[in-house]
């Protein structure tokens, strides 16, 4: 695919549809191409639409380069970003740095915002902090385990906190809640 493809995918991610978004992520995800991964770490962190961005987050999460982690945890802590950004940020943190170091900066940043005012970020740092086995967050989780805020499309930040701490006492594949 030569360069002119990948950025008509990356521009793809701020389409309407959701279906073509969804298309061009997994077709970018396949590119595996250095200079499609700098242009969607500028689209992450650029001013389009909160779905485009949250596409692309989803795509640099599961583009397996860890060097764009920098990027999803400025997304992720800043407050003032959409929460759909955040969410798909924190969602990629957790694929992106399964078998990596992963930095205090990245750590902090999780565990602080599993204590953030939105739940859907509350239940995607759960995740991540099972995914990339943060045990310091361990009591933080515990704490979550009462929050009985629903994610749409999935189940409550409590149940997801559950399955976390499941995740980290060593539970190879617990199963997930059922989704409401």
């Amino acid at each position: 695919m030569n360069r002119l493809a990948h950025r008509r995918l990356a521009r793809k991610l701020f389409s309407r549809d959701e279906a073509k978004r969804n298309r061009a992520a997994a077709a970018l995800i396949a590119t595996k191409d250095p200079r499609t991964t700098r242009r969607l770490e500028r689209l992450l962190e650029g001013r389009g639409s909160d779905e485009g961005r949250a596409a692309a987050a989803h795509v640099l999460g599961f583009g397996g380069e860890a060097g764009v982690a920098g990027a999803l945890v400025r997304r992720l802590a800043d407050p003032e970003e959409s929460v759909t950004v955040r969410a798909h940020a924190a969602e990629a943190l957790g694929h992106l740095l399964q078998h990596e170091p992963v930095l205090a900066e990245t750590r902090t940043t999780i565990g602080a915002c599993l204590q953030d005012p939105e739940s859907e970020v509350r239940f995607w740092c759960a995740f991540a902090a099972a995914a990339l086995n943060l045990q310091e967050l361990r009591a933080r989780l515990e704490r979550l385990r009462q929050d009985g805020a629903q994610v749409e499309g999935w189940w409550t930040v409590g149940e997801e906190a559950s399955w976390a701490l499941r995740c980290l006492d060593g539970e190879q594949d617990p199963p997930l809640p059922r989704a409401l």
